[in-house]
């Protein structure tokens, strides 16, 4: 899914209901503003259409994770885009901050991407409209709920509406994103209001889930006066 805020592909013909994205959020879970410096003319990691790509650097000092946009893949041939950027996630007292980083920096051969397999989080979490997950380490749980209504319309298909008739559910409430650490029971959540919408965020790609560093950062999920927010969650031992 190329977008976290578009999970219903579908374009809706003569509608104009649309995903609200997530409000700040609450919970007990320690979870503070997550500082990100993004130098002019960067894409930004907190974007909802170029999710960043996770990767890490393993060494006797300890794993160091950064997160990329824009990178490209020198063997098939694909340049960086413009506005390419690169960060360095270090942790500190309040949680986690991203600084800047040169692009060569995470091209070293000792920088890995994080592939699905290797992520702590399956790729379906917090994928669905409803649902939940548990991380690969059976510390954190990912989970989706509703509460409200639903109806279905036929509506156009496709993305301009004119690809046959298909069968939508429009939505009237509240979506809950809930990020549960297991063991203390404490949580973090986050709202998102429906009215009468087909449309929901699909915010997969935008929780990122460290193990090594305990922490877990919400790249955008969360949306404030000035669009996308990030967040850092330090989760409590054990």
């Amino acid at each position: 899914m190329a977008a976290w805020w578009c999970a219903a592909l579908v374009y809706l013909a003569g509608t104009h209901a649309v995903a609200s994205g997530f409000a700040p959020g609450n919970g007990t879970l320690d979870a503070q503003p997550l500082a990100v410096q993004v130098p002019s003319g960067t894409l930004s990691p907190l974007s909802s259409t170029q999710p960043p790509l996770l990767l890490l650097r393993q060494d006797v000092t300890g794993p160091t994770y950064y997160l990329a946009v824009g990178l490209g893949v020198p063997r098939y041939g694909i340049a960086d885009l413009p506005g390419a950027g690169a960060w360095r996630v270090e942790p500190d007292a309040d949680c986690a901050r991203l600084v800047p980083v040169a692009l060569d920096e995470v091209k070293q051969p000792a920088v890995q991407p994080v592939t699905v397999q290797q992520n702590a989080l399956p790729l379906h979490c917090a994928a669905a409209f409803e649902g939940s997950c548990t991380s690969r380490d059976q510390r954190l749980r990912v989970g989706t709920a509703f509460l409200g209504t639903r109806r279905t319309a036929r509506t156009g298909g496709g993305f301009f509406g004119t690809e046959g008739q298909i069968t939508s559910t429009f939505y009237t409430g509240v979506r809950t994103l809930t990020i549960e650490h297991m063991s203390s029971g404490r949580n973090w959540r986050m709202d998102e209001a429906l009215q009468d919408s087909a449309g929901y965020s699909a915010p997969q790609t935008a929780i990122r889930y460290l193990p090594q560093l305990q922490r877990v950062l919400l790249l955008g999920v969360g949306n404030g006066p000035e669009g996308p927010q990030g967040r850092c969650i330090a989760l409590p031992p054990g």
